[in-house]
């Protein structure tokens, strides 16, 4: 009997195109909004884009934080600012946190916008991407 190993890819197609987007991408992307769940931020953290959004400016929303207990909220946020990476509570149902999304990209984009200001660059607009897998709830309300 010959020996022979099956090869078998599991990765689908439109995640590996998805993937190949992203990419893409972010040569026009200045910030880069991660959306987890906040019941289960690392369970629901796409492995792959750690690394591909590795030198962008990143804002982790913790999406759905009223369904997560108050403390362990606390304890997420605590560990991604440790990291350097500015984190938003959100609800994605009533819009809660939205206007702190907007506050954190300007903090995050502070120092390139004063570079641009000296260089006469007013009103040059802010490029953001926002990701993350299925079921964190990508759609808000902003008003």
């Amino acid at each position: 009997m010959e020996n022979s190993k099956l090869n078998i890819n599991w990765y689908p197609g439109h995640m590996a195109k998805a993937k190949r987007e992203i990419i893409e991408d972010l040569k026009l992307i200045d910030v880069v909004i991660e959306i987890l769940d906040a019941r289960i931020p690392r369970s629901s953290q796409n492995p792959d884009i750690k690394s591909i959004i590795s030198k962008k400016k990143r804002i982790i929303l913790l999406n759905k934080y009223d369904l997560a207990n108050e403390i362990e909220n606390k304890k997420w946020q605590s560990y991604f600012e440790k990291q350097g990476i500015e984190t938003v509570l959100t609800n994605s149902n009533t819009g809660d946190g939205i206007k702190q999304v907007i506050t954190k990209i300007e903090k995050v984009m502070e120092t390139e916008r004063k570079e641009n200001l000296e260089r006469g660059r007013i009103n040059k607009t802010i490029r953001v991407l926002v990701l993350g897998i299925p079921n964190v709830r990508k759609i808000f309300i902003y008003q």
